[in-house]
């Protein structure tokens, strides 16, 4: 597993990468996506938890400055397709990014959308939101895994 390397450049081919990381996200459709699950390994997360689906937010080497609370939810995702479990997340987190415009910008979020931020950041350290679990449910979680491929 890699850890993602910050963003120097935002240019034309990164505002390309959003574009398709979002459609990807879109399509499958979820509501997060970090660079790292298209194999690139850039600090970049798209998430929209809109209904609608059109309030896109792009965060370019997001950093987590402050955490609070507690909160326990169901969590699926892209990466491992089918597996959901409850994963213990703070309820509430400040996080500094740059915006598409290379602008510096400070994010305020809880529920769902803190849950979000949290798991793409997982993403970008190399972590999955199934290495939060135990090791007897991870082990569980391996062995679907390996049944779905074999199908």
């Amino acid at each position: 597993k890699k850890v993602a390397t910050p963003v120097v450049n935002i240019d034309e081919a990164l505002r390309k990468l959003v574009a398709d990381m979002a459609e990807t996200m879109y399509e499958a459709p979820g509501i997060g996506l970090a660079a790292t699950q298209v194999d690139v390994h850039k600090r970049l997360v798209v998430i929209d938890i809109s209904e609608e689906k059109n309030q896109l937010l792009v965060l370019i080497n997001p950093e987590i400055d402050a955490s609070e609370g507690m909160q326990i939810g169901e969590e699926g995702c892209l990466s491992v397709p089918g597996i959901y479990d409850k994963v213990e997340r703070a309820e509430k987190v400040k996080v500094h990014y740059l915006d598409l415009d290379g602008e510096r910008k400070t994010l305020e979020a809880d529920g769902l959308l803190a849950v979000c931020i949290q798991h793409e950041l997982d993403h970008l350290n190399g972590k999955v939101f199934v290495d939060h679990l135990s090791q007897m449910k991870q082990v569980r979680i391996k062995n679907k895994l390996a049944k779905q491929v074999k199908k």
